[in-house]
């Protein structure tokens, strides 16, 4: 009877180890995203092409990623607030090479346009994350 008592107080243990949440260290995949994201905020739209990873770039030229923005981010003006909404880690996205991704999703207040969701896809390369993905609805 002890034995079993033992290996039960084991099996519980494990298991309320096994769903102990994992620490995640964010400001990696954070950082870069907000750091991109406040070029966009203060207009620097051809540098928010430069500071975009390979992906972004080789899809997207650099000509057509300005206008875009100048005609669809500009008119909903300053940013009030952005707050993280969720974070989804991927190995694989489709027709996309393999490889480590996070969607980042903001809800952000605009001047214009309260209540925004902007979402921010990165990828990590040479160790460093770099935006490859940007949509706002």
């Amino acid at each position: 009877m002890k034995n079993i008592i033992v290996v039960l107080c084991l099996f519980i243990s494990t298991l309320t180890w096994a769903q102990t949440p994992k620490v995640v260290d964010v400001s990696t995949e954070i950082a870069p995203a907000t750091h991109w994201l406040e070029g966009v905020d203060s207009g620097k739209y051809a540098d928010s092409w430069q500071q975009a990873g390979a992906l972004f770039q080789e899809n997207v030229p650099e000509a057509l990623w300005v206008s875009k923005l100048e005609q669809v981010r500009t008119p909903l003006g300053a940013v009030q607030s952005r707050e993280g909404v969720s974070r989804q880690v991927l190995a694989a996205i489709p027709q996309l090479p393999d490889g480590e991704y996070v969607i980042l999703e903001f809800q952000t207040d605009f001047a214009n346009k309260p209540r925004a969701i902007e979402t921010v896809t990165l990828k990590k390369s040479a160790e460093q994350w770099q935006v490859i993905g940007y949509f706002i609805q």
